[in-house]
């Protein structure tokens, strides 16, 4: 018992490091990694690059959002007809009637005028009015949902609001009773209710039903084909072939067979670089080595960003540069020292580097801007030190990022500007 409060400190310290290890193993993805790095506008590093197997090209993103784009212009839209208007408006007709022709010249003639104004009424419904709301529909075909029956028709053959004043002054003029348009008028506008509008969720799930059936992929390529040679430059083509084969080597290789495997190997990764942690500690820190407090503290904001970054991946991957990895030498910097900061920083982005896209690059830009915070002004409990800190590291981001971008694309034509965004939410 004396010998296990004596060594309780050293136990607490083998209890935070196998915490450590699994915490960040346990937020890891799952899934194999692909052995080969590679990344667009440079060369191919490795031998000739052979298919191992079967697989199917995938479709890139701008692909598939073009094929959903042409997919909505040519969707046709899904507009309901309300058959309880019309009984509506003719009610409401017949009580306003005789206010209008209250003239004594119509007293003799009104069953007929009310008769000849329903009668118009009902063939302007029989067409359909359209609601304002439901906006442009230009001259395409539409679905018109009656009866829970959707019919396909000419949008032509609906009448809009702005077009009901011909379409009165023609029933009229076929009844010879143009001479009565501004009685007609007041009457029929005070009364009208468009009785089609669109039904934007019957609209959507259709619309959506058929993004459902967009292939991901595109054509396949044969086991024993060349993928890419050596010195070849990962150009458009080969750079789809080679995230496709990425993509099907990673998820086939978590399987049952090779779980245990990869997951000693995640592990023993891991615990080396943790264990630089504790090492780099005893020897140049041991005065914070041998505060079990501090040490948890500095583990703790490691194991946070890798939190953060996991959860972001498991999102979208595309959203990995709003975590602000560069809080973590901040804040070691201001409660420690620089080359402490730095050291930990360094080690977290290796350990992040095991499951980010485009790994070399996320490394450079996370170690770049992180040396930029350290090399920051002094004093950062100041405000103002402390933004001129936040606008030196983002524009280091912004230049490195663009830089990366020069290399693979060869201009600024294809660079996503809304990247940069990322950085500045970061």
């Amino acid at each position: 018992m004396e010998k296990l409060y004596k060594n309780q400190s050293l136990i607490y310290k083998y209890f935070l490091y196998a915490v450590s290890i699994f915490c960040i193993v346990f937020f890891f993805p799952k899934g194999g990694k692909f052995k080969y790095e590679f990344q667009k506008g440079k060369p191919w590093q490795y031998e000739n690059l052979y298919a191992p197997f079967d697989f199917s090209i995938l479709k890139s993103d701008e692909e598939i959002a073009a094929e959903k784009e042409q997919m909505a212009q040519a969707q046709l839209g899904y507009y309901q007809f309300d058959e309880s208007i019309k009984a509506s408006v003719l009610s409401d007709f017949e009580a306003q009637f005789d206010s209008v022709f209250d003239d004594p010249i119509f007293h003799d003639n009104l069953t007929p005028l009310r008769l000849e104004g329903l009668d118009i009424l009902e063939v302007i419904y029989s067409k359909g009015i359209l609601d304002r709301s439901s906006g442009s529909i230009e001259t395409r075909d539409i679905y018109l949902v009656q009866d829970n029956e959707a019919t396909r028709i000419a949008s032509s053959e609906l009448t809009r609001i702005g077009e009901l004043n011909n379409a009165l002054r023609d029933e009229l003029e076929a009844r010879n009773l143009s001479a009565l348009y501004p009685q007609y008028q007041r009457l029929i506008f005070n009364v009208i209710q468009p009785n089609v509008a669109k039904d934007t969720v019957l609209s959507k799930r259709a619309l959506e039903d058929e993004f459902s059936k967009i292939s991901l992929t595109r054509g396949n390529i044969d086991e024993g084909k060349l993928i890419i040679a050596r010195g070849e430059v990962v150009e458009k083509e080969s750079l789809n072939s080679l995230n496709s084969l990425k993509a099907e080597y990673e998820s086939t290789l978590w399987t049952e067979k090779n779980y245990v495997y990869i997951l000693i190997g995640y592990i023993t990764l891991v615990a080396l670089v943790v264990l630089m942690v504790f090492l780099f500690l005893k020897h140049y820190r041991p005065e914070i080595y041998k505060n079990n407090v501090k040490v948890a503290f500095i583990l703790f904001n490691m194991l946070l960003m890798v939190l953060l970054t996991t959860m972001v991946l498991n999102l979208n991957d595309t959203y990995v540069f709003i975590i602000p990895l560069c809080i973590l030498p901040l804040i070691l910097k201001t409660f420690f020292d620089a080359r402490l900061a730095l050291f930990i920083h360094m080690l977290t982005v290796i350990i992040l580097g095991f499951v980010v896209p485009n790994s070399f690059e996320f490394i450079f830009l996370q170690i770049i801007a992180g040396i930029v915070a350290i090399l920051a002004v002094a004093q950062l409990y100041k405000r103002a030190n402390l933004f001129i800190s936040v606008g030196q590291i983002t524009f280091v981001y912004m230049l490195a990022f663009l830089a990366f971008n020069l290399i693979q694309e060869g201009s600024l034509d294809n660079i996503q500007w809304f990247t940069l965004g990322f950085f500045l939410l970061n």
